[in-house]
């Protein structure tokens, strides 16, 4: 079984993700609103902090489980090529409760030693790229996860889009045109062997501080 899948951006009016400013307070305010159990954050996201620290300069790992009354999420990272070096510094962020990186068939064994080393948790899902209609199964069965946010860049939200695993999308508009043409977008699939339009229901639209609205779609299947 699925559990929900929620695709929530922050885009100027000309569907860009860069080049403005996006109001951070108003955004995760709005996102706690999906009781998420699970955040998918993409890779690239998260590459911008130091890499893997000396093991002689390392804090000790906790293993100790999260509580059952502990309603933060879980943080999800899809990394098959083991490019994530940085769990260190995201274990001792507030915002989760848990971690688990997505791997595949093919990811380094180095890099899975290093997981467990740093008491990370892994989902093996795919041979070569994640196959995220499998992990959200065992995010589900394995782990009680009823509703994912995906807080990632475009590539991502395109594969799970093409995919059909979104069930819902939520655009934070700011009034702002970026344009250009290299500029990053939401919804990205340029490598997708898939094409044609994908359909939305129209569910509703919110305004904040008299100017930026939130739109909200579900996903047509």
């Amino acid at each position: 079984m699925k559990p929900k899948v929620i695709l929530y951006t922050a885009a100027s009016l000309d569907g860009r993700t860069t080049g403005f400013s996006v109001d951070m307070g108003l955004f995760y305010s709005l996102a706690q609103r999906w009781s998420e159990n699970a955040s998918l954050v993409g890779c690239d996201t998260l590459l911008n902090v130091p890499d893997e620290i000396p093991e002689d300069e390392a804090s000790e790992v906790s293993t100790i489980s999260p509580s059952a009354d502990d309603s933060r999420p879980i943080l999800v990272v899809p990394d098959s090529r083991g490019r994530l070096k940085s769990w260190h510094y995201w274990r001792e962020q507030p915002y989760w409760k848990d971690f688990i990186s997505l791997c595949t068939k093919s990811t380094p064994p180095d890099h899975v030693e290093y997981l467990k080393r740093n008491g990370i948790k892994t989902i093996t899902a795919g041979k070569e790229h994640v196959n995220y209609r499998q992990a959200f199964d065992v995010l589900h069965r394995q782990f009680g996860t009823t509703a994912v946010r995906v807080d990632s860049g475009g590539t991502l939200n395109g594969v799970l889009l093409r995919a059909g695993l979104v069930d819902e999308l939520h655009l934070l508009v700011h009034p702002t045109l970026v344009g250009g043409i290299t500029q990053k977008t939401f919804f990205r699939d340029a490598h997708s062997e898939q094409a044609g339009e994908i359909a939305l229901r129209f569910l509703g639209s919110e305004l904040y501080s008299e100017r930026i609205l939130l739109l909200s779609y579900a996903v047509v299947k």
